[in-house]
């Protein structure tokens, strides 16, 4: 056990005593009384004296009255022992400098306390300056060597100049030592701060539609302003927030969170109040961030058109490092959201042009209504039901309109025959498959490869009698089981040049028949549990027509 492991009375007031005159000739000059303890008035430097010797106390405070570095005051603290001086240091980890003696409790009583300052309490901050008033017992080589210490002084050398020295050198030491421990933290912490802001803009990058996008980037940057925090009287969280979207000159909140989260979808003149606004105003009027105490506002400025704010209601000062990551944060969600409205315009341009073109096929038809848009929600509900991702359930959705693309290369005289085909038109029907394959296949973007997969495969049959590769079972792409189920459903209650529509329980009794023969099973069932949400689309866009041969 170390000495200051045992159980003693931690002494709190220093045992002040004058130096007697012939002890060991330590600062020779004649010394004023002693002044008593410091009282410190501003940001102090902790010196720790630990030694059983009274007197070196008060001539060590004597020595060191007045002395300041940088402009700041010397805090003395003393302990009487390595016990107390151990207590001392577990209870504050900011002193700077500890004058040590050797001999105290027991002869090594200095050393043992160096070795649990460096290993037990792991501080290699601390400055330490060992002294003694006999070298003999711990020689100064041996403890250089042995010990991590910063100074070793013989108590007989130290005169008034040479402590005042030896203390300023080690504050210098301490001071530089902080500094770069300071440095190091702010470089970690802005690592850590990057590192959330590449997470945080990966994730936004991902987002799909505008009002997702908004409450992404919310979520996202309440994390990266109170990322550490976990609330409490000395760091609440915010109160709340919101992400609004400037749409012609109408602010209106698209993402809201906490306090906020009610007013999702109004203008912004209904929400904030008027400091709030004010800062907002600034923010789009001076295209930049607006921080206060209590709240920021985080611009986000396309260049194609889109202009928005974040706002966080809560404590988000923020320090000049932190303020250019948050900025960085917002660029990037400007760059993000650009992104999103060309995307989504790309998306809804094709979404048309695709729709467009299943439409020609329901003309050259003679056909009139909604088919393929029937079909291309009943395939979404259907892909989602068996626990297809959502952006695969949505290109399924934008490519089964083409599923009949194919019909573009079938004569008028077959495609609007009134009665039955016979065989060879049959035949040249059930081509439109291939054509349609053919047409697509190749094509770079993914809702045209889908398509490719949905005009060859949607008349493949789950027992393997379908056309026109006689596919079965999984052998048929999930793709164009669903496709299948879903063109089959709407045609047999659409009317159409060669027969009248099936009333809807003669549909669903096929549907019944056909599982595990023209369906499969599991499509089926999940067809049925489903069936509400595609009856309300049947009814919303029902018009009596269709357009899916069943040849």
């Amino acid at each position: 056990m170390k000495p200051w492991q045992n159980e003693q009375p931690m002494t709190t007031t220093p045992r002040i005593q004058r130096l007697p005159e012939d002890d060991d000739g330590f600062f020779p000059d004649d010394l004023p009384d002693d002044p008593g303890p410091q009282a410190e008035s501003q940001v102090s430097w902790p010196i720790l004296i630990v030694d059983d010797e009274p007197g070196i106390h008060a001539v060590t405070r004597l020595a060191l009255k007045g002395v300041r570095f940088q402009n700041r005051p010397l805090e003395l603290i003393s302990a009487m022992s390595a016990h107390e001086a151990m207590e001392i240091l577990r209870s504050r980890d900011d002193i700077a400098v500890a004058l040590l003696d050797v001999v105290m409790e027991t002869e090594d009583a200095g050393l043992e306390l160096v070795k649990a300052i460096r290993e037990d309490l792991q501080n290699r901050r601390i400055r330490i300056v060992l002294r003694t008033g006999q070298p003999g017992v711990a020689p100064e080589r041996e403890v250089i060597e042995t010990y991590d210490i910063n100074d070793y002084r013989a108590k007989t050398d130290l005169t008034r100049d040479r402590l005042f020295t030896a203390v300023l050198g080690s504050l210098r030491s301490y001071d530089d030592l902080m500094t770069i421990e300071h440095s190091r933290r702010v470089i970690d912490a802005n690592r850590r701060g990057l590192m959330r802001i590449i997470e945080a803009s990966s994730t936004i990058f991902r987002v799909q539609s505008p009002t997702d996008f908004a409450q992404g980037i919310l979520d996202q940057l309440q994390a990266l302003l109170f990322a550490e925090s976990e609330g409490g009287p000395d760091r609440p969280l915010p109160a709340g927030g919101f992400a609004a979207m400037d749409d012609s000159g109408t602010v209106t909140l698209l993402a809201a969170s906490g306090a906020y989260a009610h007013h999702r979808g109004k203008s912004l003149e209904d929400v904030v109040d008027p400091r709030s606004r004010a800062m907002i105003d600034q923010a789009l009027r001076e295209r930049r961030s607006v921080v206060a105490e209590d709240r920021y506002v985080g611009l986000i400025a396309g260049e194609h058109g889109g202009t928005g704010v974040l706002f966080i209601d809560g404590p988000v000062s923020l320090l000049p490092p932190d303020q250019e990551l948050v900025d960085l944060f917002c660029a990037n969600v400007g760059v993000a959201f650009d992104n999103l409205l060309l995307k989504n315009e790309i998306e809804t341009t094709q979404r048309d042009i695709i729709y467009k073109l299943g439409g020609v096929v329901e003309y050259r038809s003679r056909e009139t209504g909604n088919h393929v848009r029937r079909v291309a929600e009943y395939t979404y509900i259907l892909a989602r039901a068996i626990g297809l991702p959502e952006e695969e359930a949505q290109i399924l959705r934008m490519a089964s309109p083409m599923h009949d693309i194919g019909k573009v290369g079938i004569p008028d005289s077959i495609l609007n025959k009134p009665a039955r085909l016979d065989e060879a038109e049959r035949e040249a029907m059930r081509r439109h498959a291939e054509i349609g394959h053919d047409m697509l296949a190749g094509a770079r973007s993914r809702a045209l490869r889908v398509a490719a997969i949905l005009a060859y495969e949607h008349h493949e049959k789950w027992d393997g009698t379908g056309y026109p590769r006689g596919l079965k079972g999984e052998e048929i792409h999930v793709y164009g089981r669903i496709t299948a189920l879903a063109d089959v459903f709407d045609a047999l209650g659409s009317n159409r040049v060669y027969k009248r529509a099936w009333d809807l329980k003669q549909v669903l009794d096929y549907v019944r028949e056909q599982r595990g023969r023209h369906f499969d099973p599991n499509l089926v069932d999940r067809f049925f549990e489903h069936f509400d949400e595609i009856d309300a689309i049947r009814q919303r866009y029902g018009d009596g027509a269709g357009g899916a041969d069943t040849a």
